[in-house]
């Protein structure tokens, strides 16, 4: 059954590439996001949310390939699941994840160079080391390049100043790079 927030949508053309990717990856991104919340009843909220934000962002997803479309799906299931655990903590149990203000992802601007050298990297290598990254360097990568989040959207979220997201994201890169020449001469 296709949820209502797609149903919604307007424009036929999106209404039904939302409908394919809901029914493409409605397994995966629940299993994703199951194993971060594991109440049923929260799982299917957090799958509504997360549906929400990729509705926003229909033309980014038209524009990316198969790979990086589900890339980016999964990575905006957990990260809405994380979300929901962290707004959790916060406001208790009792709270509603509807009731709690959500958080701002819009796309900011990426550097053009930094866009290149993203689309030119290789991913294979990247997805060999990224078991080995920590969990804080894994966020920022993902953040920053795939959910396309600014500096400032990310430094609220860690409870960091957007400076801070720069180095930080500095030294997750190193790491990244240090872990596939490793691979890479090994």
């Amino acid at each position: 059954m296709i949820p209502i927030c797609i149903l919604a949508i307007e424009d036929e053309d999106d209404r039904a590439f939302m409908e394919n990717l809901y029914m493409s990856y409605q397994r995966l991104m629940y299993s994703t996001i199951k194993r971060i919340v594991r109440d049923d009843w929260a799982a299917e909220d957090v799958m509504q949310s997360a549906l929400v934000k990729l509705i926003d962002k229909i033309p980014l997803l038209k524009s990316r390939t198969d790979v990086q479309r589900i890339s980016y799906v999964v990575t905006a299931s957990r990260n809405t699941a994380l979300d929901y655990m962290r707004k959790q903590a916060r406001h208790g149990p009792d709270s509603s994840f509807d009731e709690i203000p959500d958080s701002d992802l819009s796309w900011g601007a990426v550097h053009e160079v930094e866009r290149v050298i993203l689309e030119k990297a290789d991913f294979s290598a990247l997805s060999r080391v990224w078991d080995r990254l920590d969990d804080r360097s894994k966020y920022l990568l993902e953040g920053y390049y795939i959910l396309e989040k600014t500096p400032a959207e990310l430094g609220k979220e860690l409870s960091i100043k957007p400076d801070s997201v720069r180095m930080a994201l500095s030294r997750a890169r190193k790491a990244a790079y240090k872990l596939i020449a490793a691979d890479q001469a090994g």
